[in-house]
């Protein structure tokens, strides 16, 4: 089975990857592409896969208008935190969906569904994809928190966050500068978070926009940030992600 990723994160590729090769270890990935841009390219120059894993929020933008320039016919699970209108849209057209965080058992069922599905599969998600948009496919992303601050329960607005850090534990920072222990993972976070509010700069960092006070040009392409409030810790970009990052901040 050739099989594509269109994933923009890297460790959710790894992850995935690795998982598929648990599974089924003469399973080929034949490429692992980031962005809409770069998937149009791919379409265009490559015979179609046997399947596609495709994320939903891509680097540049959502991932269906990868469809509206190029027809793919390879059967697609989609890798979602979105609404459950395109879940629900995903059911109705017998597409598989996976809820990140994804998990080997999600991988498993996709897997079964696609061999089992084979002989059935449309011949083209125009149709599909026609259907996704005329339903409501604008994620809802978290609005709030529940932390514990001694013996309460406080709720945070994520208006009010500047930044979430990884230590022993993940903690957002408030633009006040308090800072409190929260039930996620950086890669969970990210994909329950507005991109054009926060972005992940780093493996530590995920950063609001509102909390960047100066970017400075550094040695070898890289960028330092200065935060409000400030960082334990210099923060920088790695010159690979500087482009993706000047990107983000001046869409």
């Amino acid at each position: 089975m050739n099989v594509l990723i269109i994933e923009d994160e890297e460790s959710a590729f790894e992850n995935l990857k690795r998982i598929l090769l648990e599974i089924d270890p003469t399973i080929q990935i034949i490429s692992w592409l980031q962005s809409v841009e770069q998937s149009i390219h791919w379409f265009k120059t490559n015979d179609s896969p046997d399947l596609i894993f495709l994320d939903i929020q891509l680097s540049d933008d959502v991932s269906f208008k990868i469809f509206e320039t190029v027809e793919v016919t390879s059967p697609i699970v989609f890798t979602t935190a979105f609404d459950e209108y395109a879940i629900k849209a995903f059911e109705l057209n017998s597409i598989d969906y996976i809820l990140k965080p994804i998990s080997r058992n999600s991988i498993e069922k996709s897997i079964t569904k696609y061999k089992s599905s084979i002989n059935r599969l449309p011949k083209s998600y125009n149709s599909f994809i026609q259907d996704l948009k005329s339903v409501s496919i604008n994620p809802s992303y978290k609005e709030r928190f529940l932390v514990n601050k001694a013996d309460e329960l406080l709720i945070v607005s994520t208006a009010n966050i500047s930044y979430f850090f990884k230590d022993s534990e993940t903690y957002i920072v408030l633009k006040n500068g308090d800072r409190y222990a929260v039930k996620f993972t950086l890669d969970e976070l990210i994909h329950v978070l507005d991109p054009a509010q926060f972005y992940r700069i780093n493996r530590q960092l995920i950063v609001s926009i509102d909390a960047i006070s100066k970017i400075s040009l550094w040695f070898k392409g890289k960028l330092k940030l200065r935060l409000i409030p400030e960082f334990d810790k210099p923060v920088f970009v790695s010159r690979e992600g500087a482009t993706k990052f000047k990107a983000w901040m001046d869409k």
